[in-house]
């Protein structure tokens, strides 16, 4: 059975459309505009016919997206096994699914150093296939730069993973600009571009404006947005919980106006940006992915909606 509900970015019809497919930088990747990531929702505490649900209805509906990494539980690395048995389940062929996985700082058992390394990135990636029961994956990143080892070595081994075929495509994850094009040049010239950057994005989290969203235009990246929804919980901004409170009344006020919720107004505000690829989302449930994925087709936003979401940020130095 084919993923339905799928719709080529560019192909400007109604507001409201099916799920749209978009490249991943320059790169022949095509991804859902929405992702699922694992983390927290896939680990032995939960239910497997929640999980097979939530996996099924994303699948039906357009999402192909799925972010995997190998801390992802509890405990370790049991949302790979999950996603492995239940990916054999769902009504849609491997070959349309985009399947991530990433390796690097936290992600992985151990001591922290070498955590760039050779060694640590390939026998990480040998580990992902091991639990999933998957030939490949479709991107491999290299979750931060690691100073203790030459960023040669870093780029070296995401270019042996896709030159065994154990990965598709070479990604970053948390690099810093100036860090993230030198190994980018490195892999050009092992003739394995980088085809995705991963980065926190959000309307209260817009570090990425100042340089990074522009690097990756330049170079070519699909960018790949995670933590759009984190403005939710205090502990992930710089604002208090009164600040937060208010900011988060300001925005659903914003996205009445555009009939929206104020969860899907901020997925729609990351992906408004033509650089942004895909945004990964955590649902708890099938039916909040389904609101996730309403906020795929409503892209447009005036000057005045982008006003009014800014006049919202408690303080305003923050957006300068």
């Amino acid at each position: 059975m084919t993923c339905t509900s799928f719709e080529i970015a560019g192909d400007h019809k109604e507001e409201r459309r099916p799920m749209q497919l978009r490249a991943s930088g320059g790169s022949g990747l095509y991804m859902s505009s929405i992702g699922v990531s694992l983390e927290g929702q896939f680990g032995y505490d939960q239910a497997f016919q929640k999980m097979h649900n939530l996996l099924a209805t994303a699948v039906q509906n357009g999402v192909t997206h799925f972010d995997l990494s190998p801390h992802y539980g509890p405990p370790y690395g049991a949302a790979e096994e999950n996603f492995g048995q239940l990916a054999r389940a769902l009504p849609c062929h491997r070959e349309e699914l985009v399947v991530s996985t990433r390796s690097g700082l936290g992600t992985q058992p151990g001591p922290l150093v070498g955590f760039g390394s050779r060694k640590r990135l390939l026998s990480s990636l040998n580990a992902t296939l091991r639990r999933t029961g998957l030939e490949y994956v479709d991107v491999f990143y290299a979750h931060r730069h690691d100073p203790l080892t030459p960023i040669e070595e870093t780029a070296s081994a995401l270019d042996a993973a896709v030159r065994q075929g154990k990965a598709l495509y070479a990604g970053l994850s948390g690099y810093s600009p100036a860090i993230a094009s030198k190994v980018s040049d490195l892999l050009r010239d092992l003739g394995t571009p980088v085809a995705a950057y991963r980065v926190t994005y959000s309307m209260l989290n817009r570090w990425p404006e100042y340089g990074l969203l522009p690097l990756l235009e330049q170079e070519g990246f699909g960018c790949v947005v995670e933590g759009a929804l984190d403005f939710k919980r205090s502990s992930s901004t710089h604002l208090s919980e009164a600040e937060l409170g208010r900011f988060w009344g300001c925005l659903s006020n914003v996205a009445a106006h555009r009939g929206q919720s104020s969860t899907q107004c901020a997925l729609s505000w990351v992906l408004r940006r033509p650089v942004v690829t895909s945004a990964l989302t955590t649902p708890s449930s099938s039916r909040e992915l389904l609101k996730y994925c309403a906020a795929a087709g409503r892209t447009r936003f005036t000057d005045s909606d982008i006003s009014a979401i800014d006049r919202c940020i408690p303080d305003q130095e923050f957006l300068r």
